[in-house]
């Protein structure tokens, strides 16, 4: 059987996209394939065309269209599943991810859509296969929605995979693998854990925790032998690889597994590599051994820097300390650190956006990435959004930079965008402030505090950033090439 996976990798604002490398296809290609079937990728990272979408399924005879669908890709799915049976009504569509995961009703009732796939997708995904190779009822697989003569047919989810070590390595060569965003860097994408145990309110992890039920052991890693294995063969069968990004919820959560695994890294692999991290993992030890194994940049979700925000409605239960502690331990032991942020939570003002900020200059921080919030169905703060009306008419956008979702009493969308806009700048600016004399520097920050909270502020520079983002990025590039003048 032959199947094609469709993956919409779409990201509007960055011109020079070249896409992800998805674990998640990688192994269900990888599944199939042992079983002896054919797959096919069409890696979707430009506002697809229907003619060449067209030509493309009409060339390939795919028996199987297997969408992989975020919540933000999900308005391309339905277009791409309409125009599927414009052209072949006969051809099965199925969508997996965690959109169908968390979203089933809305995704199975989408026309073109005949199934979906709830959970992991390996063990479902080949049933399915065989199953329409043998012409067996394709009805009742776990996992599995299906559509049949006007009926839904609502199937249980099995429990999650426990033993990953039995799965094969997942598929690199289905994607243009070399020119992949992060393999064209020379890094190589590698997942070797599912699940986070932790209940931060915007993410879905807490979501798919419910829907296995009490009990169930969410979380789960390869062991540090089949990690090390499929490293590698990575190395081995793409000779550009020269490091490595772990692409984990969160590394090392386990010390005793972190420990075997990163003493095997750097003897057995040696190549520099980055990860992400979560505060009140990050004690001395740990750090110590991540930054002998290679360990290059850690990436840690500050998310907000005020308290209330943080920890009553993220629910991060991550203190100003620990994330202090964290990014000095870090910057100790010379591994740089990436911080990610979010403006227009709910309940957000300027204030608590200027927290953030101010904690970013405090850390000193390596690198920043600050996006919109975005409310994802089934988590605890999407349904607070919908009980508070926060929700905007359109949803969620593919565009985590431009467009906000919510509509806020806290604080104002022109806000919103320029915080945004301008996060690293006032990060670097407020740097600058808390290293005026002890004197005059909180004088300094509380005007600078008062004027960034003005309404009219946030217009003009909303009306000046296209200009003021160039000669930013222009002293960057600067500064980066002085410091490669020094090494």
């Amino acid at each position: 059987m032959k199947i094609a996976f469709v993956y919409p990798d779409i990201q509007p604002r960055f011109r020079f996209w070249r896409g992800y490398y998805y674990c998640g296809i990688g192994s269900l290609s990888a599944y199939l394939k042992q079983y002896g079937h054919d797959t096919l990728l069409i890696h979707m990272i430009r506002n697809p065309s229907k003619e060449k979408f067209i030509n493309c399924l009409r060339e390939e005879k795919p028996d199987l269209i297997g969408f992989s669908c975020t919540s933000h890709a999900f308005p391309v799915v339905e277009k791409l599943a309409g125009w599927i049976k414009e052209e072949n009504k006969r051809l099965l569509v199925i969508c997996g991810g965690i959109h169908p995961t968390v979203s089933p009703d809305e995704t199975i009732d989408t026309e073109g859509i005949d199934m979906i796939c709830r959970g992991e997708g390996e063990e479902p995904l080949l049933e399915l296969c065989n199953k329409l190779d043998k012409g067996e009822n394709i009805h009742n697989i776990l996992n599995i929605w299906s559509k049949f003569e006007g009926e839904v047919h609502r199937n249980p989810l099995r429990p999650p995979y426990q033993d990953l070590d039995r799965l094969p390595f997942p598929d690199r060569k289905i994607f243009h693998y070399r020119d992949l965003f992060i393999e064209s860097q020379g890094y190589a994408t590698v997942m070797v854990s599912r699940g986070c145990p932790y209940e931060c309110s915007y993410c879905c992890n807490h979501v798919l925790k419910e829907l296995y039920g009490k009990g169930t052991k969410y979380t789960r890693f390869r062991s540090v032998d089949n990690a090390i294995s499929e490293i590698k063969h990575i190395v081995k069968e793409f000779p550009f690889i020269r490091g490595i990004h772990f692409d984990d919820d969160i590394l090392i959560l386990n010390k005793r597994w972190g420990e075997a695994f990163m003493a095997r890294y750097r003897d057995e692999v040696g190549l520099p590599f980055s990860c992400n991290g979560r505060p009140n993992l990050l004690d001395k030890e740990t750090v110590e051994l991540m930054s002998k194994a290679g360990c290059q940049e850690v990436s840690i979700g500050l998310e907000s820097g005020n308290d209330y925000i943080r920890n009553e409605v993220l629910k991060r239960k991550l203190s100003r300390k620990q994330i202090i502690d964290a990014f000095g331990l870090c910057k100790k032991f010379g591994i740089h650190i990436k911080s990610f942020n979010m403006v227009g939570i709910p309940h957000e003002d300027t204030r608590a956006v200027l927290d953030t900020i101010k904690l970013n200059a405090e850390v000193d921080v390596n690198a920043i990435q600050a996006t919109i919030f975005q409310p994802y169905k089934g988590t605890t703060l999407f349904d607070l959004c919908a009980k508070r009306q926060f929700l905007a008419a359109g949803g969620l956008s593919m565009d985590f930079f431009s467009e906000a979702p919510l509509i806020l009493d806290s604080i104002k969308l022109q806000q919103i965008l320029m915080f945004r806009n301008y996060f690293k700048i006032f990060v670097a600016f407020y740097k600058l402030l808390g290293k005026l004399p002890g004197c005059i520097s909180p004088l300094f920050i509380n005007s600078a505090d008062r004027i960034l909270s003005s309404f009219y502020t946030a217009v003009v520079l909303n009306k000046i950033y296209v200009p003021m983002n160039f000669f930013f990025r222009l002293f960057q590039l600067r500064k980066i090439r002085l410091r490669k003048k020094s090494f």
